[in-house]
This record gives C-alpha cells, structure tokens and sequence, in this order.
C-alpha cells in the first residue's frame, strides 16, 4: 500500500509531517520519499520515529527505505521535518507501507 501526506512551511520555515495509521492496526513502512523542489540549498530534512532520528534526507527529493522496515503507531508516529525553507512552500512525504496484522 502506498499514501502521500503534505505540510505547508510555516513563517519560521518548518514544516513537519507526521506519518501514522489512520486505524488501530500499526503500519509497516518499508519506504518514505521526500519531496519539496522549491526547498534552499541550506534547508535539512530529518525522518524520525516517537522523536529519535532515523536519517537525514534530502529535501528537494529523497529516500529512506529498505530492511529493516520501521513498525509506527498512532502513540509512536514517523515525522518528516523539513527546516530552513521558504514561508508558504510545500513539503510531500510518499510512503510505500503494509498493515500489521
């Protein structure tokens, strides 16, 4: 199964994405790809789980992915933050993912 999720930047240049279940079955994620191509060659984008890093990306267009694969919850979500961007700007997270069962 794939999603996609999208933030605006903020006027402190943030935008965050919070990556969880819409139901009470927890997620499986195998990928997440980055995307903001307006984004500052200065501007970071860090993925996290429940607040721990898991990787920088790159923010104009990146991925993170393979094993293993990261199990989120809706106590413990993934987030992408994006920071140093440009007010205004759109931040897309895609996530290829399968449901626990």
């Amino acid at each position: 199964m794939d999603t996609e999720f999208t933030a605006t930047v903020d006027a402190s240049g943030r935008a965050k994405i919070t990556i969880k279940p819409d139901g009470l079955r927890p997620w499986i994620v195998s990928q997440v790809s980055t995307e903001m191509p307006t984004a500052p060659v200065s501007a970071v984008c860090t993925l996290r789980k429940g607040g721990r890093f898991i990787s920088y990306l790159i923010p104009t267009g990146d991925a993170a992915g393979g094993d293993p694969p990261v199990e989120t919850t809706q106590s413990r979500p993934l987030t992408v933050e994006f920071t140093g961007c440009t007010p205004g700007d759109q931040a897309t997270a895609f996530v290829i993912y399968e449901e626990s069962r």
